[in-house]
């Protein structure tokens, strides 16, 4: 997880364009909840529907990824990448503590997705959101339903206890399968604490994740080493490493607690929205059998779960093309 959170981050201030042919290419600062946060918009055509991105981590900024490997969006959409606060270039020592829950990144969206309705002449906008983000995404869909042609969960975050418990599980399972010495005494002495809603240090989650990592619990085909040197150069180019450290930690530290707190199967499932999830065959960062769980008590106008067969958790960078066509086609034609 600390290589992760460290990858990457950006610098800019309000760089602006739009095309004569209506394509728009933003990079800017917004105020949100009183907090400067960072926006990146992008799309072929400025009067085609808004797809507003909520990143995982929490902490972890993914405007790099989405932007390098699903440009495809940008034909249909107006795609908007937002680091939120706390996060990446939205990251800022200032911040509240008290502020870093997940109920104020909703109103910070909200409150994002009025101004870009009112920037773009929208009734609706598109919602999605990505492992960590999801829990935002969901609390936002059920909150304000009347913003949202659709709700797109990627990597869907359901029970934060159980799919910690999953997780290790998964972990522990294949560390005795490989018999590796090394692992399992990690991991058995993370069982001894974790997962716990007294959590007192994050060691554990680090450790768990980097054993994931290892076991391919979080990627199926393409590794976090292969995405990063397969960005494109003008995004890497954007990045900074000790901004994404920093924010990355601060949001994981005041984040995390509240997210093993997460319980959406024994809270509201009925959406007014048509609601689709998106899923890894692999996927034992969020468990993909807990989204099915969670799917299932669903009740929306219109719903449907998809199972990425060569993915993990990374779903949009590992099949980016039949990722970007199920947004493009199918999901988009279904929404409107």
């Amino acid at each position: 997880m600390k290589k992760i959170i460290s990858i990457i981050t950006f610098i800019v201030t309000g760089f602006w364009s739009y095309g004569q042919d209506r394509s728009v290419d933003v990079q800017e600062r917004v105020a949100l909840g009183g907090v400067s946060q960072q926006i990146f918009l992008r799309g072929k055509d400025s009067t085609n529907p808004v797809l507003l991105i909520l990143h995982g981590g929490p902490g972890f900024s993914e405007f790099a990824y989405f932007r390098s490997f699903n440009r495809d969006l940008e034909n249909k959409f107006v795609v908007v990448n937002w680091d939120q606060r706390g996060t990446h270039l939205s990251y800022n020592d200032s911040i509240e503590d008290k502020s870093m829950t997940f109920d104020q990144i909703v109103s910070d969206a909200h409150e994002l997705a009025g101004k870009l309705k009112t920037r773009f002449r929208k009734n609706k906008i598109f919602l999605l959101a990505h492992s960590a983000g999801t829990i935002a995404g969901v609390k936002y869909a059920l909150r304000y339903p009347e913003d949202l042609y659709a709700y797109i969960g990627v990597g869907q975050v359901v029970n934060g206890m159980k799919n910690e418990r999953e997780s290790l599980s998964f972990t522990l399972k294949m560390a005795k399968r490989n018999n590796n010495k090394k692992a399992l005494a990690e991991l058995e002495e993370v069982q001894k604490n974790y997962p716990s809603l007294s959590l007192k240090s994050l060691e554990y989650v680090f450790t768990e994740r980097k054993w994931l990592e290892k076991f391919g619990g979080v990627y199926h085909t393409k590794s976090f080493s292969y995405l990063f040197e397969h960005l494109d150069k003008g995004e890497r180019e954007l990045m900074n490493d000790k901004l994404a450290s920093r924010g990355g930690q601060f949001s994981m530290q005041h984040l995390w607690k509240e997210l093993l707190s997460v319980d959406f199967l024994s809270a509201d499932t009925v959406f007014n929205i048509p609601v689709f999830l998106i899923c890894g065959k692999y996927d034992h960062n969020t468990p993909t059998d807990l989204a099915r769980q969670y799917f299932n008590k669903i009740k929306a106008p219109l719903k449907q779960f998809v199972i990425f067969e060569n993915s993990g958790h990374l779903i949009p960078f590992e099949e980016p093309d039949t990722f970007n066509e199920l947004l493009t086609q199918t999901i988009l034609n279904k929404s409107l």
